[in-house]
């Protein structure tokens, strides 16, 4: 289903600002309620002979399981991005919170490169390549496999290299993950070809200085390509926002975009960030696997 057009596409995008994908300041740790595997290499020591990473496929992941979710509850997969961790996505992105309300369980799992801060800080980037997800798979099949997903319901989130993550995870393994949405996404993936259509939301800030808007649209022409046809263009509504528009897809499936105004390369905070992961969580609900 991939084109040479769309190939080109990315590849333009990617040379454009493979420096600045992984320029994102780290997050405050956060605290979960569980932590899974966790390794004594997510610190950053300055040690020489530190040992090195241990625990699942050498790193680890945290799980947020609100009280009371049934059997058979949907997964969203958080992917942080690059100089970021599974503890300071769940700290700031708030879909700890929605999943209380929707009784939903979210589980944040953790990059490959070790990208410590000049503070000691821990942080960690994707490579996106197929170690990754393998990777990932082994996490959604480990907290479905102990927590009864709904295997019809595992869905992807991502923010900047962690979009770029969650692209290549659906476009690669399409059989596991039904739908996805990102904030500022690192370029779209090239060499896949997803062997059905997967519906994709893609949300960025128009003053974003690291992914610049036509990088993070470049995800939309690639899931409108992969989706094909997409018509029946709508207006998104709302307010505050820059561009807004939705498309329904021949097989079923939607893709939509959303700028807001100004912003920043940062997770939304505040309305913005709510009205944003109230829409995400809307793309996953109307979009199982089939």
């Amino acid at each position: 289903m991939a084109s040479s057009l769309m190939k080109r596409l990315a590849a333009l995008f990617g040379a454009s600002c493979a420096a600045l994908l992984l320029a994102v300041p780290a997050a405050a740790p956060g605290h979960a309620d569980r932590a899974v595997l966790e390794s004594p290499a997510d610190q950053c020591p300055t040690d020489p002979n530190y040992p090195g990473n241990i625990g699942f496929d050498g790193r680890h992941y945290r799980v947020h399981v609100p009280a009371g979710v049934p059997t058979g509850a949907p997964l969203v997969v958080a992917i942080h991005g690059g100089y970021d961790s599974p503890e300071g996505v769940e700290a700031e992105w708030g879909w700890n919170a929605l999943a209380d309300q929707h009784k939903f369980i979210v589980v944040y799992p953790r990059g490959t490169k070790k990208e410590c801060q000049t503070d000691g800080s821990p942080g960690w980037g994707w490579n996106a390549d197929a170690a990754d997800v393998t990777h990932i798979k082994n996490v959604v099949d480990a907290v479905a496999t102990q927590y009864g997903v709904n295997r019809k319901r595992v869905h992807l989130t991502g923010h900047s290299n962690g979009g770029q993550m969650a692209s290549r995870a659906a476009c690669t393994a399409p059989e596991v993950f039904a739908s996805g949405a990102v904030y500022a996404p690192a370029p779209p993936p090239t060499g896949c070809d997803p062997a059905r259509a997967v519906s994709w939301g893609v949300f960025a800030s128009a003053s974003d200085p690291i992914v610049l808007e036509p990088i993070a649209y470049g995800h939309v022409m690639y899931w409108s390509w992969e989706n094909r046809p997409c018509q029946n263009e709508q207006p998104g509504g709302g307010s505050d926002v820059k561009d807004s528009r939705h498309w329904d897809c021949a097989s079923g499936t939607e893709v939509l975009w959303r700028v807001y105004n100004g912003g920043s390369h940062t997770w939304p905070t505040g309305a913005r960030r709510t009205e944003m992961m109230n829409r995400m969580w809307q793309l996953f609900q109307a979009n199982p696997r089939p």
